[in-house]
């Protein structure tokens, strides 16, 4: 299989070419370069990226997320010693190498040869002529990979030296200065963040810095054009230049000015959210994902779930998700697949809940709801403390059980270490417990006979109401008063004629403890032992408000209520949950 796929496409997309010249030749010339890649990881694993995939390295500190791009980056070039990926195979499919330089490239022409030269290379025509039969990219590297780390981003925005328009360009930056389509597409996408417009200052003297500040527009005549540059450049000469600023806008400036390049096959990025904010994370996202073409890569690391949602907002189908975890010396990887992943995705509920955040912690608890999440993540936390560690788990809700297996499924197909936590009546629906039971690992004929048993054993007084005896109950109702008007006693009295009793009230408000003496509790405490192996936690006591008994309510109220009215997480009142919760937190 497949690693990955480079696909750089020599085609008038989005944006214009602005110069005629160099129109033609770029129509002229259209033709596809293919790139191949096929990655053979540490463990032997073989990853399949198609043509177009933004795929995320993702996981826990010191995973290998950072090495995998760097390792990529350096077999890109020759096959050297690597830590995180093995190996690479590039299949080229490809025209003249040379007619693609002569496009991009300042060309030289010595007559015996000629020299091509632009940012990051400068190769004589003899010297590039074997590279369609080379195994990797060789000297060609920097024309097809843009490898953007946190430590040179910094510097990608530093003032480029001063050129003359027909020079090679050197810098990503003589781009801007002249060429609009670029000036205008940076100053659109740094604006989306930072409210301002970014501007080359080609009149600064023997550099050209970037500078931040509002459109230039004049409402006036100028004598002549050298006038009207002259008055430019002193507006942009009281401006604040990109180098003077944060690390964070330096760092979102320097990807820019890369991602704007559209020869590039593929992008690698590490940790393109350092030194941003969420917002502004999410936001480079986003262009990340609107800017890259349908025939060019991504390979991403990252810490921030808004890089990831943004490129989701924007692009969910090109997203591939691959989790490295480390033991000892050997990376293990695990990959989401963009249709899998696309599932949870599309659920509303699941898309604004944290379950991004999941991708970056060794533990994830699943709960029901956000108040079960929060009272039992507070105790997990305490009894750490008390143990001298800090919690490494993250407790997710589901926003009910319907979501569960679906969400159970994409964490575990990236290797997350999942557990459930429901409360006791989700087995009222078979269907959707058969999905959790599964979505874990469990065959559903290994609990089937156990489940039917403990089920058929449920009952209640009041699971249907006999028409004649609510007949009887109501009028007797009825026939108590000769008011015009019911009472809310006398309402309430026929509601309560009319109501049904559901057979899993009881067990919900009282757990198993509640459950018929001998097959029914054999039963289930037969099934409930498999599934506490796999991961799944059903809430012994019914669920969560039973552990506490002492307040009233439910939901987020409850929980409030119970941490107010007894803020000491030592106090016996909360001793029984915590013998809970430490069966699911070890």
């Amino acid at each position: 299989m497949e690693f990955g796929r480079i696909y750089g496409v020599l085609e008038n997309d989005r944006r214009k070419i602005w110069n005629a010249e160099y129109k033609h030749r770029y129509r002229r010339n259209c033709r596809k370069w293919w790139i191949y890649f096929k990655t053979v990881l540490n463990n032997g694993k073989e990853i399949d990226i198609n043509k177009n995939d933004i795929v995320i390295f993702v996981g826990p500190n010191n995973a290998g997320k950072s090495q995998a791009l760097k390792d990529i980056y350096e077999i890109c070039e020759t096959k050297k010693p690597s830590i995180v990926v093995k190996d690479i195979k590039i299949v080229k499919h490809a025209g003249d190498i040379k007619m693609f330089l002569e496009n991009i490239s300042t060309v030289n022409d010595h007559g015996t040869y000629k020299n091509y030269e632009g940012l990051g290379y400068s190769f004589a025509s003899h010297s590039i002529s074997g590279y369609s039969r080379d195994k990797y990219y060789g000297s060609a590297r920097s024309l097809f990979v843009a490898y953007l780390n946190t430590l040179n981003r910094l510097t990608m925005s530093n003032p480029a030296n001063l050129i003359s328009r027909k020079a090679a360009k050197k810098n990503p930056i003589h781009y801007v200065a002249f060429d609009r389509t670029y000036r205008e597409w940076l100053s659109e996408n740094f604006k989306q963040a930072f409210s301002k417009e970014l501007m080359p200052h080609t009149l600064n003297g023997s550099n050209i810095p970037l500078c931040i500040g509002d459109a230039v527009k004049f409402d006036k005549d100028f004598i002549d054009e050298q006038e009207r540059m002259e008055e430019y450049a002193a507006i942009l000469d009281t401006y604040k230049q990109v180098q003077e600023q944060g690390d964070g806008i330096k760092s979102f400036t320097g990807i820019l000015l890369y991602l704007m390049l559209d020869y590039y096959c593929t992008f690698l990025i590490d940790e393109p959210e350092s030194f941003l904010h969420p917002p502004q994370a999410n936001i480079m996202g986003r262009i990340i994902g609107k800017t890259l073409r349908e025939n060019q890569q991504a390979f991403i690391s990252t810490h921030s779930e808004e890089i990831i949602k943004g490129l989701l907002d924007v692009c969910p189908e090109r997203v591939k998700i691959v989790r490295i975890t480390r033991e000892e010396d050997v990376n293990e990887f695990s990959v989401l697949e963009n249709e899998k992943f696309n599932e949870v995705w599309n659920d509303p509920l699941l898309k604004y809940s944290n379950i991004m955040t999941s991708l970056f912690h060794k533990n994830v608890i699943l709960c029901e709801s956000d108040s079960d999440c929060k009272f039992y993540s507070i105790i997990e936390n305490y009894i750490k403390q008390l143990e001298g560690k800090y919690s490494e788990t993250l407790f997710i809700h589901c926003g009910g059980k319907h979501r569960m297996a679906k969400t159970a499924t994409a964490l575990k197909a990236l290797n997350v270490n999942v557990k459930l936590v429901p409360d006791i009546d989700v087995m009222n629906d078979e269907k959707v417990f058969k999905g959790i039971v599964e979505a874990f690992g469990v065959e559903w004929t290994s609990i089937q006979k156990d489940y039917n048993t403990v089920v058929s054993n449920l009952h209640s007084p009041k699971e249907e109401i006999k028409r004649n005896d609510a007949k009887t109950n109501i009028n007797r109702v009825l026939d108590s008063s000769t008011n015009k008007v019911l009472s809310k006693g006398e309402i309430k009295s026929i509601r309560e004629a009319i109501a049904t009793i559901s057979k899993w009230d009881n067990i919900k408000k009282a757990g198993c403890a509640s459950l018929p003496a001998g097959n029914a509790t054999v039963s289930f405490k037969k099934m409930d032992g498999i599934l506490r192996t796999v991961g799944i936690y059903m809430v012994s006591v019914g669920e969560l408000e039973c552990f506490v008994k002492e307040v009233g309510g439910h939901g987020p109220e409850w929980a409030n209520t119970v941490l107010e009215t007894y803020p000491d997480l030592d106090n016996e009142v909360y001793d029984e949950v915590k013998k809970f919760v430490k069966q699911f937190s070890s």
